[in-house]
């Protein structure tokens, strides 16, 4: 009997089934899409370092307005004194805590501040008595720097952590008073890290790159802001401790005024008495360049010092950035190789899934296209059998 070819018809059902699996398994393979580990600050955290900076901006604002009324209405030197020290003191710290790398340690760092500073210019301690009548301001400041930090840890933390984080900043104010209006302070990070025996982590992000320029940029512009003052203050201070106050230097100008005039009436009159006049002159003029001297000098090793601290403080951050981007880089490269070992094997399960279906679906096929013509011939000539046989 002659073999039956197989009908074009079926031989294109066949395809069409065979490519439609092909889309099918394809079509189970889900898009991949490679992501950067690199996070960005959480709410909680940006919120911190904003509302920390905002309130110790208005700190030291309060700061400068308290420091012009002592320095204009008060007459006792040792008063303008401890209060341009406490200026300056008070100013540097609040803006290193302030400007930590970690929000949540910046906010930390400058409740505590704020709990020290109070507690120093209470009744009784030794802040308490070193600004004259002037005391009930600098206790005012220090209240609401205090409050202000409270407000923003009561808005960005939890229930738990606020009442955490309030019970370390009132133990450590108790511990750790301020003694002098130098205000050696012991490391709050420190500190707190080892209480929490390192369960905690100080920083989960340093952010996005643009969010870590930002934040660099933002710490140069407080930086910029506060130095000029510092080393006004600072030329204050060194000409205070010279013997020379604001009304002295007035009182001393007024004299070279007056010696001029004197020498000019003398030279039109007198030239030989002139020469007395100018070495009176000379030797007036040199003392008060040898003090202005000497603030100066120190001005500059104050700038000197800050502008030392403000590059180590920028260095140390650029290498945190380095370090966070080198270990994102190493987690980018671990997630790619992870995904790519997934499309490997998800895609060979699918090519083999893909196999087993079609080669079942041909030798089903196969069984059909073979088996008909034998069935199909088998029946024919059992129909054409004589019936007697």
């Amino acid at each position: 009997m002659p073999r039956r070819v197989a009908d074009p018809a079926v031989t294109r059902l066949l395809l069409a089934t065979v490519a439609c699996l092909a889309m099918g398994g394809m079509a189970g393979c889900s898009l991949l899409t490679i992501k950067s580990p690199e996070r960005p600050l959480s709410t909680r955290d940006t919120n911190a370092r904003l509302l920390t900076r905002d309130v110790a901006a208005q700190f030291v604002t309060g700061v400068g307005q308290c420091a012009e009324t002592v320095m204009r209405s008060q007459t006792d030197p040792q008063v303008q004194q401890n209060m341009l020290r406490w200026q300056l003191a008070a100013v540097a710290d609040s803006r290193r805590a302030a400007t930590q790398l970690a929000p949540t340690m910046a906010l930390l760092d400058s409740w505590s501040l704020a709990e020290q500073l109070t507690a120093f210019a209470a009744p009784g301690a030794p802040g308490g008595d070193l600004f004259g009548t002037h005391q009930e301001c600098v206790r005012r400041i220090s209240e609401a720097y205090a409050n202000g930090n409270e407000e923003v840890a009561q808005r960005v933390l939890s229930a738990r952590e606020f009442a955490q984080y309030r019970g370390f900043v009132e133990t450590y104010a108790r511990e750790h008073p301020l003694q002098d209006l130098k205000f050696a302070r012991a490391s709050v990070v420190e500190l707190w890290s080892r209480q929490q025996n390192a369960e905690v982590k100080l920083i989960d992000s340093v952010g996005t790159i643009p969010e870590a320029m930002a934040d660099v940029a933002d710490r140069v512009q407080i930086y910029s802001d506060t130095l000029p003052s510092q080393v006004m203050w600072q030329t204050q201070l060194a000409l205070q401790q010279s013997g020379y106050s604001s009304k002295d230097l007035r009182v001393a100008l007024k004299e070279l005024d007056a010696r001029l005039d004197d020498l000019t009436a003398l030279a039109d009159a007198a030239p030989e008495h002139a020469r007395e006049v100018v070495g009176d002159l000379r030797g007036s003029l040199l003392d008060v360049i040898a003090r202005l001297d000497d603030a100066a000098a120190a001005s500059l090793a104050r700038v000197s010092k800050e502008r030392v601290a403000l590059l180590t403080d920028l260095h140390a951050e650029r290498e945190a950035t380095l370090v966070a981007l080198d270990v994102q880089r190493k987690e980018v490269t671990a997630d790619a190789s992870r995904i790519a070992d997934q499309i490997v094997r998800s895609a060979g399960e699918q090519a083999r899934r893909l196999a087993r279906t079609v080669l079942s679906l041909v030798i089903v096929l196969a069984a059909v296209v073979l088996g008909l013509p034998f069935a199909a011939g088998y029946l024919v000539g059992r129909n054409r059998r004589p019936r007697g046989e």
